[in-house]
C-alpha cells in the first residue's frame, strides 16, 4: 500500500509518498528561485522540471484554452513522476480550497485540481482519494491555534517529522533553509512541509496507520 499526500498548487505543487515504511518528496516547481531548488535537491527532494508553454493570447477565449491545455499538461507531468507509486491499494490525500481562494483564481486552482484528480484516476480509484480542510491539517498537525500558520508547521515538521534526508537536513541545518539576512524560511520550503502533513492526515482519518 502506498500513500500520497498533496499540497497542490499551480505554481509550486507538492507530495509527500510513503512506500515501504520510506518517505519521499517530490515537487514540480515554476519560477522558484534556481538556489533553492539547488537546496532542495541537494536534500533529496525529487524535481520534476517543467517547461510551460505561458504564452495565455489576449482575448478570453485563448486565455481559457491555455488553461486547459497549461492544466492537462501539469496533471500528466505529475501523474507520470508518480506512476511507481500509483496503483489500485494507492491511497491519495488532497487540501481542500481554502476560504482565500475565492473568484477567479479559486475557480482556477480548482479546475487544475479536478484534472489532476482525472488523470491520476487512470491509476488510483476516486474512493481511495480523500480531500481535506486547511484547519483539518492544521489540527493534525497541532497548529490549529489562532495566530498559527507556515511559520508553527515548519517547526512541528522538524521537531516531529518523518525520518528521511529531507527532514534530517531541515533538522541539522535550518540555516541552510533561511534567507541569510532575514533568517526567514526559502520559497516552497512550506508546501513541503504541508504534504507530509496532509499525507499524516490522510494516515490518521482513514486507519491507514501500520
Amino acid at each position: 500500500m502506498n500513500l500520497i499526500g498533496f499540497d497542490f498548487s499551480i505554481n509550486k505543487p507538492a507530495a509527500c509518498i510513503y512506500t515501504n515504511n520510506k518517505y519521499y518528496f517530490y515537487s514540480w516547481p515554476y519560477n522558484v528561485p534556481e538556489k533553492h531548488i539547488e537546496i532542495f535537491k541537494d536534500s533529496g527532494v525529487i524535481i520534476g522540471h517543467r517547461y510551460d508553454n505561458k504564452e495565455k493570447g489576449n482575448t478570453l477565449s485563448s486565455k481559457m484554452n491555455y488553461e486547459v491545455k497549461n492544466a492537462e499538461y501539469l496533471s500528466g507531468l505529475i501523474t507520470t513522476s508518480l506512476i511507481p507509486f500509483t496503483n489500485g491499494t494507492t491511497y491519495i490525500g488532497f487540501e481542500g480550497l481554502s476560504y482565500a481562494s475565492s473568484g477567479d483564481v479559486g475557480v482556477q486552482l480548482g479546475g487544475y485540481k479536478y484534472m489532476l484528480m482525472h488523470a491520476l484516476s487512470e491509476y488510483v480509484p476516486f474512493k481511495n482519494m480523500f480531500t481535506y480542510s486547511p484547519i483539518t491539517i492544521k489540527s493534525i498537525a497541532g497548529c490549529a491555534k489562532r495566530g498559527m500558520g507556515k511559520k508553527e508547521m515548519i517547526e512541528k515538521f522538524i521537531e516531529e517529522g518523518p525520518m528521511c534526508r529531507f527532514r534530517t537536513k531541515l533538522f541539522e541545518h535550518p540555516e541552510y533553509f533561511q534567507s541569510p539576512k532575514a533568517k526567514n524560511w526559502i520559497i516552497h520550503l512550506d508546501d513541503l512541509v504541508d504534504s507530509y502533513f496532509v499525507l499524516k492526515t490522510l494516515q490518521i482519518k482513514e486507519s491507514l496507520l501500520k
